[in-house]
């Protein structure tokens, strides 16, 4: 209860200097200091302490009028010192960077680095070294057979067996030929002659 009692008198015993000189001197260090080392956004709450202390201790002097108007131009003081943040930082300072600017740095991480050169497979034709840019003669000669007998009047079984034929044939087209597809072109070939003799093309 003592401990209580005495504040009010250590209050009253500040001088004069500590509420006219001292606490605005601080605010203006504080600004100052914000203003090149950052950490702006802590700036009004040391305003409002410090602002706050000098009301707080003209009040204890039952100097209620006084501490308004302290408190008024003291708000007015700290008003005019934050016009220092507009002033650049010091040179070659880092800017601090926000959390979405921190958290966009974190995740994004390095480049990615140039893939190694990995060797390609060595191209292989599926149907020889180079097919061929003509059909072989005797290809030609079927096929030109078989489109005549097309639009012939075919029976049925012969439609169909000049319909399979002419796939056969056509799946040899612009390709080289090994020995055993020479052997199918040939027997296709005989066929193919065996309808043309029959509807006497």
């Amino acid at each position: 209860m003592e401990l209580f009692l005495a504040i009010p008198d250590a209050l009253q015993a500040c001088p004069d200097w500590v509420v006219f000189i001292l606490l605005p001197a601080l605010e203006a260090a504080a600004a100052a200091l914000f203003t090149l080392l950052g950490g702006r956004r802590a700036y009004p709450a040391v305003s409002v302490a410090l602002g706050g202390a000098g009301f707080v201790l003209l009040c204890s002097r039952d100097a209620l009028s006084a501490a308004f108007v302290y408190g008024g131009l003291f708000a007015v003081l700290a008003a005019l010192l934050r016009l220092l943040f507009f002033c650049p930082t010091l040179p070659g300072r880092k800017r601090r960077t926000s959390r979405e600017e921190r958290i966009y740095q974190k995740f994004r991480g390095e480049p990615l680095a140039a893939a190694p050169y990995a060797a390609q497979p060595a191209f292989e034709r599926c149907f020889g070294e180079e097919a061929p840019a003509e059909a072989p003669p005797e290809l030609s000669h079927a096929l030109s057979l078989l489109q005549k007998l097309q639009r012939e009047k075919l029976t049925a079984a012969d439609r169909l067996e000049a319909d399979v034929l002419m796939r056969s044939v056509s799946a040899l087209k612009c390709r080289t030929l090994d020995e055993t597809e020479r052997g199918v072109l040939n027997d296709c070939l005989a066929s193919v002659l065996k309808l043309t003799a029959k509807y006497k093309l």
